[in-house]
């Protein structure tokens, strides 16, 4: 199965792509790795301001420890370090349905790509390229705490059980028929980054699983119910956040092979 791996460089995407290393029948042709911190067409200075505003300082590191504070702590398991020993082709891009990852996909001619920690939503015509469509690791339990951060709204509200959805996409957000799905307990004292670090290693064993079963025609599910979606947080809903900023949580799962 040739498999192109879209993502943004950061702890929870070398944990999927260890995943699919190790996978047996898997083949990674690709990554695509995202640029972009909110926008394609924004400057990454104004989308960082832009972000501050919105969500406060204590978010912004705690987005930064898992991207950029991971690649200089740990910069031999970056998307392009790790691509660069297997011989693996990248594109860096703020845009993947641009004409540029349109091309880079197609020559690759992929059976699938996968999306994981991937802030950019594929459309068409590039859903339809690999031969069998695109699949997404989405950490909560869809339709449930669809957008940009499931766990943390998880711990604003409170809630006790979690989980993890690999599903297809499709042209909306967190919205295509579920192929695997399983519960977990979310634990309220680590710190944010290990339990999405816990959810993305759950996500991609799912993966691997869900992509041994497309090739035999698996189509999944429809979502059940209307589920709720939530956007970037407010500065007032970060402060009552707990483990934003975790940081000998942060070192001991950095550290974690």
């Amino acid at each position: 199965m040739r498999v192109v791996l879209c993502s943004h460089s950061s702890l929870y995407s070398s944990r999927v792509l260890e995943a699919l290393l190790a996978a047996p029948g898997v083949e990674l042709v690709g990554i695509v790795n995202s640029t972009r911190v909110l926008t394609a067409r924004g400057a990454p200075a104004q989308d960082i301001a832009r972000l501050l505003r919105r969500s406060g300082l204590r978010y912004a590191l705690h987005l930064w420890l898992a991207t950029s504070a991971y690649e200089l702590l740990a910069p031999r398991r970056r998307l392009q370090a790790r691509a660069r020993t297997l011989g693996v082709p990248v594109l860096d891009t703020p845009d993947i349905n641009a004409a540029e990852g349109l091309d880079f996909v197609r020559e690759l001619a992929p059976d699938l790509c996968l999306s994981a920690y991937f802030n950019q939503i594929v459309r068409p015509p590039l859903l339809g390229l690999p031969r069998l469509g695109c699949i997404n690791i989405h950490p909560s339990l869809l339709p449930h705490n669809r957008g940009v951060d499931p766990l943390f709204y998880a711990r604003l509200r409170g809630e006790t059980e979690g989980g993890v959805t690999v599903h297809r996409l499709d042209a909306e957000l967190d919205t295509g028929p579920i192929l695997r799905q399983r519960t977990c307990e979310l634990d309220h004292g680590e710190s944010l980054m290990a339990g999405y670090d816990r959810l993305f290693r759950l996500g991609a064993e799912l993966a691997v699983e869900a992509i041994a079963e497309l090739e035999a025609g698996a189509t999944g599910r429809a979502q059940q119910g209307e589920g709720n979606y939530d956007g970037w947080p407010g500065r007032e809903d970060t402060a009552r956040v707990r483990g934003l900023l975790g940081l000998k949580d942060y070192l001991r799962t950095v550290r974690r092979p």
